[in-house]
């Protein structure tokens, strides 16, 4: 009679590995057997989504029941979706537990407000706000994502050590919180010390997305776009202060480019030494609603402040050490004279001419095109 052969443990795990985040697989696969069991549990708890309450509770109580699931966990997202309270969910008792309980290996956490009404930082509990900021200041945190968040505290970034920060749906107004929004190395060289100690490699902020990669303006956009009409004063932000590589993502539906030299200037005076950003993205996507913002569009982008400050980056210390600027411009106008079409040429020179020392070194590289 056959004998069973017992596959060893390793390729076990390499056959549950190889499977990805297949959920339902996975879950078959848990059922195999003992061995399989853990390799199973280890992928299909990888990542977990908090919605509401209810899942909250429920899966804390999983959480307390089988601890070592809480080793398995390297991804929470904290989702509010539209159907749910605002309020309700924030001030869940069991969610703060979950964000208390020792997540040993967490590598990602990502908050996001999808709801109408934006979450608020200030109106979370000491307690929630306590447990959040130990998770990003832990020392396994390589990403964090923030999606709708406002008056983030600034002070809430300092010592902070990330590989990536993602803000979408943030302005520059919105880190404010407990702190002055007029923060600035010159007005608190005390914060500013504190922040050399921190250290982001990559940071994306996304004004705006939707559609081809951009979102349509929310009236908290909007607003923020007439803010930034007038001149305003550079904040420093902590996060900023040892960057490796910027992208900013910006959607314009009104012409504007103020917020771009806004966000530059305050790059320029975060910026702590030795130098070591090394790569500057932009992304503007532009969309008019017909042939009278085509004129205002390539007026804005002739005589938008940004160019200045970023062209001007390379003469800092700070910007010794930048290797590549990429300028990505995607637009599209709808015409009411068919027979008018855009022209690329020309909005590549706009750029191209007010770039003359980043052109000289050779690092810098300009894309335009019309989307669809």
């Amino acid at each position: 009679m056959a004998s069973s052969v017992a596959i060893p443990q390793d390729i076990i795990d390499n056959v549950v590995e190889a499977v990805g985040n297949d959920k339902h697989v996975l879950k078959k696969c848990a059922l195999v057997s003992s061995s399989f069991l853990r390799p199973s549990r280890k992928q299909l708890f990888s990542e977990i989504s908090l919605r509401s309450n209810r899942d909250s509770k429920r899966f804390h109580q999983f959480l307390v029941q089988n601890p070592v699931i809480q080793s398995f966990v390297k991804n929470i997202a904290i989702i509010q979706h539209w159907g749910s309270k605002t309020s309700e969910f924030q001030n869940s008792t069991s969610l703060l537990a979950i964000l208390r309980l020792p997540f040993s290996r967490l590598e990602s956490l990502s908050i996001t407000c999808a709801h109408r009404d934006s979450w608020n930082w200030n109106s979370f509990s000491y307690e929630l706000k306590d447990a959040l900021s130990n998770i990003i200041h832990s020392p396994t945190l390589k990403t964090l994502y923030l999606e709708g968040l406002f008056n983030v505290p600034i002070t809430l970034f300092l010592g902070v050590h990330l590989t990536n920060l993602e803000l979408d749906s943030l302005s520059p107004n919105d880190f404010d919180g407990e702190q002055s929004s007029s923060l600035t190395p010159a007005a608190s060289k005390g914060v500013a010390t504190t922040a050399s100690h921190t250290v982001i490699d990559q940071c994306r902020w996304y004004l705006s997305k939707g559609v081809d990669g951009t979102r349509c303006p929310t009236s908290v956009y909007i607003s923020l776009i007439g803010d930034m009409e007038g001149p305003t004063e550079p904040i420093f932000l902590p996060f900023m202060c040892r960057l490796r590589s910027f992208e900013i993502n910006i959607a314009e539906f009104v012409v504007n480019l103020g917020i771009l030299s806004f966000l530059m200037r305050s790059l320029c005076v975060s910026l702590t030494s030795p130098a070591t950003l090394e790569h500057l993205k932009f992304k503007i996507y532009f969309r008019g609603n017909d042939n009278r913002y085509r004129y205002g569009f390539y007026k804005d982008l002739r005589d938008a402040d940004v160019w200045n400050h970023l062209d001007l980056i390379i003469t800092h210390p700070t910007g010794s050490r930048l290797q590549r600027v990429d300028i990505d411009i995607d637009y599209t106008f709808r015409y009411n004279d068919d027979t008018r079409t855009p022209n690329n040429n020309e909005i590549l020179k706009i750029v191209l001419d007010a770039l003359p020392l980043l052109r000289e070194k050779g690092i810098l590289f300009v894309e335009v095109k019309v989307g669809q």
